[in-house]
């Protein structure tokens, strides 16, 4: 059997019809009919002798093929564009909008969307920091273009990269717990992830707990650690002096590990969009090979 070649035509009406959740839309997106878009991704089904795409009403969701699938697609259009990218004549009016956690290497990520910044004057960066569940939420309304996210884990609609990182849990150096109270926990506003993960082990280990500080800021959270406030939940980038590790032989139980991710809406990326992915993906490893290696 010759290789299959997969036309990244096809490929670009799959990945635009994944991000939109919609046939209609992403006709618009492309340019081309409903039925057109339809009959593409028909084809691309035919190619590769498997379904993607499941249909409930006017509901799509992504088969386990065409979930495997969509990673692959991406990939292979991002070389697709960067290599066109070479070609083109830059457009002054392009805007990139960034999306970042409050927490997550913040401070890195942000440094790494500033260089890219210069090396592309003509690309206009908003950079957004909000609450992992607020970024993606945004991205879904297409208010975003790529973001840096907290998830669950099961999120393939703009999913580009993942990684996964143990969280641990930090108090105060000279902190202890109490036996017989509630737990204090520093925390970020509800629908943090750090906050799920930190209320989730409690509950099912059985203890009691309260919110003694809440700040949007990572800053703010780590000062009332330091100062002794309660217990929370840190990667170890952002362990700070002052703070010590807490496990279960403190008692404690073990936090479930974090789904860290690369959103992106591959259907209206340019050259710089594809840069601050690049940027961030490298600065994303870098910090993870730092964790293994600690």
């Amino acid at each position: 059997m010759g290789a299959v070649n997969l036309s990244t035509e096809l490929l670009r009406t799959f990945i635009t019809v994944i991000e939109v959740a919609s046939f209609t839309r992403a006709a618009e997106i492309l340019g081309r009919t409903q039925p057109a878009v339809s009959l593409q991704v028909k084809r691309l089904e035919e190619v590769v002798g498997y379904p993607l795409i499941a249909r409930k009403g006017k509901e799509i969701s992504l088969t386990e093929r065409g979930e495997a699938l969509a990673i692959h697609a991406r990939q292979i259009l991002r070389l697709n564009d960067l290599a066109i990218a070479q070609f083109e004549r830059r457009d002054p009016a392009t805007k990139l909008r960034v999306g970042l956690p409050v927490d997550y290497a913040v401070t890195t990520l942000q440094a790494c969307v500033t260089d890219v910044v210069r090396k592309f004057p003509d690309t206009q960066i908003e950079i957004r920091c909000d609450l992992s569940k607020n970024l993606l939420t945004a991205m879904r309304s297409n208010e975003i273009d790529i973001a840096i996210a907290l998830f669950d884990g099961d999120d393939q609609q703009f999913l580009f990269r993942n990684w996964k990182e143990q969280p641990t849990w930090v108090g105060a150096t000279a902190f202890e717990i109490p036996r017989e109270a509630e737990i204090p926990l520093v925390a970020h506003p509800f629908g943090c992830v750090y906050r799920d993960r930190m209320a989730a082990a409690l509950k099912l280990a059985g203890k009691s707990w309260r919110i003694a500080f809440s700040s949007p800021g990572i800053g703010g959270l780590q000062r009332a650690v330091q100062d002794g406030l309660g217990l929370s939940c840190l990667t170890a980038p952002t362990v700070q002096s002052g703070m010590r590790i807490f496990s279960e032989q403190d008692g404690l139980p073990v936090l479930a590990p974090l789904h860290i991710g690369l959103f992106a809406r591959q259907a209206q990326l340019g050259a710089g969009g594809y840069a601050a992915m690049d940027a961030m993906i490298k600065t994303l490893e870098q910090r993870s090979s730092r964790t293994v290696n600690a």
